[in-house]
């Protein structure tokens, strides 16, 4: 039986949600598995069914209102070295002599596991460089962004670099996937898509989910606020949109979806659609006419699968979600809107702006272009090229 080991990036949800789908694909084909992850991603993959091994955790610093902080991301990380090779001693045991193939889904660690052991390695990534806004002190941009390409030259040690997002020029991450010009590095990076659950590709009609939710009914524009990320920094942007989102209430119909997070609304924001939880949010995506959320790529990659414009939210701070929502706005599929920004006025005009203008159209090559690929069919692909080269 062919044995298979993943290893899975734990910080926020992204990275966890195609690695279900990866698994699942996997266990179709009869092959065993072995998972690991930390953090946020751990808990997903296993409230999902899978059994995933913990290795020690890598996590950004977060100011109390929701910021990226450098100080306390270098304070967090300040062994940075050690923990990655603390995490690849946890891999190391986990992938035994009869495992065949080892994937890395944005883990270092896992791929200098693998390559200590002689193991063939296949590294899913949706960001090779990794960014910092800090414009208050420029050195020490240069100094952690120079730190950083140690983990990007660990990663090119893979056998193959799959990048899960929409092919050029409709890239979410396309500032974050600057790989070095080499030729034969070229043969190793692929292009395939971004992975997302395949209900996406058979939800029910608009009508049965109008039904369904009772959203929709009105004769008002839908607009869904999805709450995602980290649940910190979750929590602070849903304590903000909220109360304005509130007061847009009488113009659009407001639906807030918050991916578990526990609020007390009840009797503050009754008049409010709210879901805690739904098995399924793709299901108010499809209904929606307009999203509101974080700049994540996974989530962008859904949202725009469907084909819905989008406003992006980025955590302030956040290098790589600043840059996914530039790139969609510059492709004309959304609207950056920083936080620090946000008002009723601001929300209002940009939620109008976007309802208003062309971005459907843009939209809709980005749902076009997802239903013509098959990401996971082609990481098979890939695993059998590796098993037999081995």
């Amino acid at each position: 039986m062919t044995r298979i080991h993943l290893g899975v990036c734990g910080i926020g949800f992204g990275h966890a949600a195609r690695a279900v789908q990866i698994a699942r694909a996997l266990k179709e084909k009869g092959w065993s598995l072995t998972i690991s992850s930390y953090g946020e991603g751990l808990e997903y993959l296993r409230r999902s069914g899978l059994n995933a091994y913990r290795v020690p955790g890598i996590s950004y610093g977060v100011l109390h209102e929701g910021k990226v902080s450098i100080k306390m991301t270098i304070f967090k990380n300040i062994l940075l070295p050690v923990r990655i090779l603390e995490q690849a001693s946890y891999e190391f045991s986990l992938i035994d002599r009869d495992v065949d193939v080892v994937i890395s889904d944005t883990r270092a660690s896992t791929v200098i596991a693998a390559k200590m052991l002689g193991k063939p390695v296949l590294t899913i990534l949706n960001q090779f460089n990794i960014g910092i806004l800090y414009p208050k002190y420029r050195w020490v941009i240069e100094s952690l962004e120079a730190a950083s390409y140690l983990i990007g030259w660990i990663w090119l040690r893979s056998d193959r670099i799959l990048v899960a997002d929409y092919p050029p020029p409709l890239t979410i991450s396309k500032r974050n996937l600057i790989f070095p010009e080499d030729t034969e590095l070229k043969k190793k990076v692929k292009y395939i898509g971004p992975i997302i659950e395949n209900s996406i590709r058979e939800l029910p009609e608009d009508e049965y989910l109008r039904n369904k939710y009772g959203v929709g009914l009105q004769g008002k524009p839908v607009i869904l606020f999805k709450a995602t990320g980290p649940a910190y920094e979750r929590k602070v942007l849903v304590d903000k949109m909220i109360p304005l989102l509130r007061k847009l209430n009488r113009e659009f119909e407001i639906v807030i979806t918050l991916g578990g997070l526990r609020i007390d609304f009840q009797n503050k924001h009754g008049d409010l659609k709210i879901y805690e939880w739904v098995d399924d949010p793709l299901e108010l995506v499809k209904i929606a006419d307009l999203v509101i959320t974080r700049a994540g790529q996974t989530t962008l990659a859904k949202i725009l699968a469907l084909g819905k414009p989008v406003i992006m939210i980025p955590i302030p701070g956040h290098a790589e979600q600043n840059w996914n929502a530039i790139s969609v706005e510059e492709n004309n599929a959304g609207v950056k809107l920083d936080e620090e920004n946000i008002s009723e006025e601001t929300l209002r005009k940009t939620i109008n702006h976007v309802l208003d203008s062309n971005y459907y159209k843009m939209v809709s090559h980005y749902s076009l272009v997802f239903r013509s690929l098959n990401p996971l069919n082609l990481i098979l692909d890939e695993i059998q090229f590796l098993l037999r080269r081995e």
